[in-house]
């Protein structure tokens, strides 16, 4: 299936089409992209509005050639293309500021036309041909925007510093916001920012070529400073040459005096630093031997201390594993007990029976860890019956101790 593209240069912003004007045999598809809206106009209405979408069948085609021929379907049926997405637009900014000095340079519009606004481009289409670029916007707003904001702003700057401040920029935008906001509704656009880019001032050209001039005048006297600084250094090289020269002959002869004093002070250090080397290895020695003793010490330390950890984490293992052992026997007689009381077996014969099978095993798992103690008895707050203290019910009675 073939396509059709209704936007084939950057510069071109909106376009107004008509279907019936794409004369072919197979129909086409337009394909719109996210930045892209379209705006379907049937007999003078809006009949839809239209983005990220393929418009499939939309135009040319035999059939709608044919239908335009017997009079079925809209007679009037076009389509407005526009691009949703930022655009910039360069406005030529021309004015003088308070002190006489003229001031050129661009100023940077950035516009959006938004999806709901593309059916106000009707008011530009009925004046003006069916597309609009760059350029047409520019030429449309420049004017306009040259008398009631550019002018006007740089006429209340003192100078060209003014111009290039930070308030001066958001002067201009609040300005073009302000002054243009009915001419940018008119038509669906969008501002979302303004700022001027000024060019170099006569003022500023003269400024800089004096700033030149004095550099340069400036290195000339530096390139003279360093000529004279040279033969003065040069001649100060000379006299401390001399100076030089009569001191080595100095050293000669203090040198030669001087070499036989420090051979036999060499002679003396070599002695030195033998015995220093032998008191070093004897030292060192003693030190090995000292290191040897005290770690045989430290290791014999670590030893016992290992064992006796290890001698701790099994005794707490043992106990661990006797409490939990006793829990689940504990639950295992509950159930036993719970299972006959519900059958109606639970007498006390059986319940003591339960209680004295409990205490024995709590006597072997004691016995296990511990030396064995005697298990004290005392009496039911009930029936006054002896029970035991580790017992939880009265095996007489039946209530819980």
């Amino acid at each position: 299936m073939a396509t059709h593209r209704w936007r084939e240069s950057p510069e071109v912003i909106a376009r107004m089409i008509d279907s019936g004007s794409i004369q072919s045999w197979s129909a086409k598809n337009i394909i719109l992209k996210p930045n892209e809206t379209c705006a379907i106009m049937a007999d003078g209405k809006i009949q839809d509005i239209l983005s990220e979408t393929v418009l499939k069948n939309y135009v040319g085609g035999f059939t709608r050639w044919l239908g335009s021929k017997l009079g079925v379907g809209s007679s009037d049926h076009k389509l407005i293309f526009a691009m949703t997405g930022p655009f910039d637009l360069l406005v030529k900014m021309e004015g003088a500021t308070a002190d006489g000095a003229k001031v050129n340079g661009m100023l940077n519009l950035r516009l959006q036309i938004q999806r709901d606004d593309v059916p106000k481009l009707i008011n530009i289409f009925a004046n003006s041909g069916r597309e609009l670029t760059r350029g047409f916007f520019a030429n449309m707003y420049g004017t306009e925007i040259m008398s009631r904001v550019v002018v006007p702003l740089l006429a209340k700057q003192a100078d060209i510093n003014a111009v290039r401040s930070t308030d001066f920029g958001d002067m201009i935008e609040m300005g073009v916001r302000a002054e243009m906001r009915g001419s940018f509704d008119q038509y669906g656009i969008t501002m979302l920012r303004a700022f001027a880019v000024v060019n170099e001032t006569d003022l500023e050209k003269l400024q800089a070529f004096r700033q030149q001039t004095e550099v340069l005048t400036a290195r000339a006297d530096l390139i003279n400073e360093t000529s004279l600084a040279a033969l003065e250094r040069q001649q100060s090289l000379t006299l401390a040459r001399i100076e030089a020269e009569a001191d080595v002959a100095k050293a000669k002869a203090r040198g030669q005096v001087e070499a036989a004093l420090e051979s036999q002070l060499l002679d003396l250090r070599k002695q030195e630093a033998e015995w220093a080397a032998e008191r070093g290895d004897m030292a060192a020695r003693q030190d090995i031997e000292m290191d040897g003793k005290q770690r045989k010490m430290d290791i014999a330390m670590s030893a016992f201390e290992q064992v006796q950890a290890n001698k701790r984490a099994r005794m707490a293992q043992e106990a661990e594993a006797n409490l939990t052992r006793q829990q689940q026997t504990d639950d295992i007689q509950r159930e036993m007990m719970k299972m006959a009381a519900e059958s109606g077996a639970l007498t006390p014969e059986v319940m003591q029976t339960f209680l004295e099978q409990q205490s024995a095993q709590k006597g072997h798992d004691s016995k296990s860890t511990v030396a064995p103690e005697q298990t004290p008895s005392s009496s039911c707050s009930s029936c006054g019956a002896d029970i035991q203290v580790s017992w939880q019910v009265c095996p007489h009675c039946g209530i819980t101790l």
